[in-house]
């Protein structure tokens, strides 16, 4: 297998330590971030490395380049999961993913049986937004002056604005966009740090939160490392909050708000390609056998359980899964609506969209417990046609939207070694 090469903006650190860990690839990663050269070694699923600023770097601003070159790596020592490594990277980084899954919802552990889930991905990939619309907009300012006459007029856009005096980040969904205005004690001292830290977090989510930047131009240093961190735009503060000039900071703020939230839109499908072109590179020279175990893995990763199907003339036969108790290939036959709707029109389905006489022969097959109420299916294609399906149930909290699962099946049809 060739090296393989590419952008962190396109592919986050995270998002690649997912992909080698799943398909189990030996080989060392150099990674060429603004702070200078990091290399990595991964072999059987774990990592060794130093944690260097550049490697911080790297992680916490997604930006630079790849490349990866597989191959046999020396035993070095220092070898660490890939859970434990991400823990202390993003500790140096001051980066950490606050997430809390549903009750009752417990991480299935590693290297039981064939399910291997690989935890944190975030990169979290939501399903693609409608440009500009649901989007979520936090507003950190302690002073809520200048943006009391903007919050309604971005409600009618359909944003939802969500105001804070202290640089904290918020319970529930990531926002969107994040506006940050420092106020000029913050280029005092050190307190500007819990403002870096905001903007730190904001690219460490995936998708990236994209961030503007209010103020604190009158420093060097904060501005400098304000653009270090992550932000995108930097405006100087409104010199009042009324008449002429207050006027043309909020048509300004709206108007970088609307680019911001617009490019946003279509950074969902491009990282979804980064992560199918990446697979499916590491996968060119293995066996039918070894990419199906390696892209049950890698679903692991979105579902805490899932099963693949090879699709047959008269019935639905699974050849892998996990999460599942099946000590036989499982079988549903032809004409059960949410896996022919599936076939026909080559697209995933939710079964929650579904009655319960169509599913009654998915789950009499698959015997699971509490049933299939999350469960979603999708196409593994070859050529436009459908060779298979993948049905994933209890969808992990902390991956965010199946997009980049759904990419990866689709084009993973050749690979798989089915008829």
């Amino acid at each position: 297998m060739k090296a393989i090469l590419g952008r962190l903006s396109e592919l986050g650190l995270r998002e690649l330590f997912r992909v080698l860990t799943s398909a189990g690839t030996d080989g060392v990663l150099e990674v060429e971030s603004p702070a200078g050269p990091a290399r990595l070694r991964f072999r059987d699923g774990m990592i060794a490395a130093e944690i260097t600023p550049a490697l911080v770097a790297a992680f916490a601003m997604r930006s630079g380049t790849y490349c990866f070159r597989p191959g046999p790596v020396e035993d070095v020592g220092g070898w660490e999961s890939e859970e434990d490594f991400l823990a202390h990277l993003e500790a140096d980084s001051g980066v950490t993913q606050r997430v809390t899954p549903p009750a009752g919802w417990a991480r299935p552990a590693r290297g039981t049986g064939a399910h291997d889930p690989l935890a944190e991905l975030r990169d979290s990939l939501e399903e693609i937004p409608i440009p500009g619309g649901g989007s979520r907009v936090l507003i950190v300012a302690a002073d809520p002056r200048p943006y009391r006459a903007l919050e309604p007029e971005w409600e009618q856009r359909g944003w939802e604005v969500v105001q804070s005096g202290t640089p904290e980040w918020p319970e529930g969904p990531a926002p969107n966009l994040m506006v940050i205005h420092v106020p000029a004690t913050a280029a005092q001292g050190e307190q500007g740090g819990g403002w870096l830290d905001l903007v730190k977090r904001a690219a460490s989510e995936r998708p990236r939160t994209a961030t503007i930047w209010v103020g604190g131009l009158a420093d060097p240093w904060l501005r400098h490392q304000a653009i270090v961190a992550g932000v995108d735009f930097i405006l100087p503060s409104p010199v009042s909050d009324v008449g002429e000039t207050a006027r043309w900071f909020r048509e300004e703020l709206t108007l970088l708000a609307d680019r911001l939230l617009t490019r946003r839109g279509s950074a969902g499908e491009g990282d979804a390609e980064a992560f199918r072109d990446f697979f499916l590179a590491l996968h060119v020279d293995a066996s039918p056998a070894e990419v199906r175990a390696s892209l049950l893995r890698f679903s692991g990763t979105f579902f805490a359980r899932g099963v693949l199907f090879e699709i047959r003339e008269t019935f639905f036969e699974s050849v892998g899964g996990y999460g599942f108790f099946l000590p036989g290939p499982a079988r549903v036959w032809r004409g059960v609506a949410p896996l022919e709707d599936v076939v026909v029109e080559r697209r995933p389905v939710r079964l929650t969209s579904y009655g319960e006489e169509d599913m009654a022969a998915i789950t009499k097959a698959l015997k699971p417990r509490g049933g299939l109420e999350r469960a979603e299916v999708f196409p593994i294609l070859a050529g436009g046609e459908c060779l298979a399906i993948f049905l994933g149930d209890q969808p992990i909290p902390e991956a965010g939207g199946p997009v980049a699962l759904a990419a990866v099946l689709a084009r993973s049809g050749t690979l798989l070694g089915l008829t």
